[in-house]
């Protein structure tokens, strides 16, 4: 089911399916919106209850009237759609966001998947080869491409890419800081699965490896020909790591 739940000066698009079933939150990244998660998705139904949104300005979701906070967003979806303790899968963006809210209410987080994941506070994320990013949105689509879809082109990455220009160009100044999870990652008493691709982006890759290490208990595991759209080019690797968090 489809549901548009409003959040302080605007509202986000979210699909909820299976009530019944133990949750399953998908957290897109910033490089697309919650297509991202299709593949896994189609794993899942029936499985488990599923719910995916599009954050503010990406996708189907309205775009920001000022400065919002992803994880006050997180919470209102959640609350609007009453789903209780949950495991989480997060890509990139969407893994800072799960990483976040498990340790602001580690009550609502069963587990973690975290694909690549993009945390607060982490070391920037900037290789040599980089060009300052294009104001000229097919320009930085293609930057997108050769940064971040290092396995490979097809169309619908870079129809995801499209979404998250849209938002990077118009809107991008609007995000509110949602706290410095890298400080943080020894406080982290959640069941947690790291996924790391062999194609990700190299200055992407220390932060993730040291992720892993600090946060107790963390399994690495990395994924062949999966590069930063990880849940697209890897979905089976997302639906084991999955089904070994505790449930």
């Amino acid at each position: 089911m489809e549901h548009v739940i409003d959040v302080p000066g605007g509202s986000v698009w979210a699909e909820d399916i299976g009530e019944s079933l133990p949750p399953v939150v998908l957290l897109h990244p910033g490089v697309g919106d919650s297509r991202n998660w299709s593949p896994v998705w189609e794993r899942l139904t029936g499985q488990h209850r599923l719910i995916r949104y599009d954050v503010r300005g990406f996708g189907r979701s309205t775009p920001p009237a000022g400065r919002f906070s992803r994880l006050d967003d997180l919470r209102r979806v959640l609350d609007r759609l009453g789903v209780g303790p949950a495991l989480f899968a997060g890509c990139s963006m969407g893994g800072g966001t799960a990483l976040d809210l498990a340790l602001a209410e580690p009550d609502r987080v069963r587990g973690m998947v975290l694909a690549c994941p993009g945390i607060s506070g982490a070391p920037p994320a900037h290789d040599p080869a980089d060009e300052p990013d294009s104001p000229d949105p097919e320009t930085f689509v293609e930057q997108g491409v050769a940064r971040w879809a290092r396995a490979g082109r097809d169309p619908l990455v870079v129809d995801l890419l499209r979404s998250a220009v849209r938002f990077w160009l118009g809107w991008g100044d609007t995000l509110a800081d949602d706290g410095d999870a890298w400080s943080r990652l020894e406080d982290v008493a959640t069941p947690s699965v790291l996924l790391l691709g062999d194609q990700e982006r190299p200055s992407f890759v220390p932060a993730c490896v040291e992720a892993a290490r600090r946060i107790p208990g963390c399994r690495l595991v990395r994924i062949p020909g999966a590069d930063h759209f990880l849940p697209l080019r890897a979905p089976g690797a997302v639906v084991a790591a999955l089904r070994s968090l505790p449930r």
